[in-house]
C-alpha cells in the first residue's frame, strides 16, 4: 500500500478544546483503520505544524477522502505528500 505523511495544524477551534485531542486522535484512528488504511507513526511536533502522521492508505484517492473526513471537523487542516522508499526514490532518479 502506498505511504503517506501527513502535516496536521490546529485551527483556533481545534485549539479551543485542545483537551479533546485524545478523543479526537481515537476516532481519526477509526477513520483510518474503517478506509482500509494503517496509521504506522504519529508524532506530536513543536514548530509550523502541530501533528504528523504516516499512514498507509490503498490509493490516493482513499487517502484523500480520509484525510478531507478528518478536516471536515473544522478542528484541524492538513497538507499531505506521498512518501516513496529510498529504493524506489533511487529507482526513479536512475530514469530521469
Amino acid at each position: 500500500m502506498p505511504t503517506y505523511v501527513t502535516l496536521w495544524k490546529y485551527t483556533k477551534d481545534g485549539l479551543m478544546d485542545i483537551k479533546k485531542t485524545n478523543k479526537r486522535f481515537e476516532l481519526a484512528k477509526k477513520v483510518v483503520k474503517d478506509a482500509g488504511g494503517k496509521l504506522l507513526s504519529v508524532y506530536g511536533l513543536v514548530g509550523k505544524y502541530d501533528l504528523m502522521t504516516v499512514m498507509e492508505m490503498p490509493n490516493e484517492k482513499v487517502a484523500a477522502a480520509t484525510i478531507l473526513k478528518i478536516c471536515s471537523t473544522g478542528r484541524i487542516t492538513s497538507q499531505s505528500m506521498i512518501a516513496l522508499s529510498l529504493d524506489d526514490f533511487i529507482d526513479i532518479t536512475k530514469e530521469v
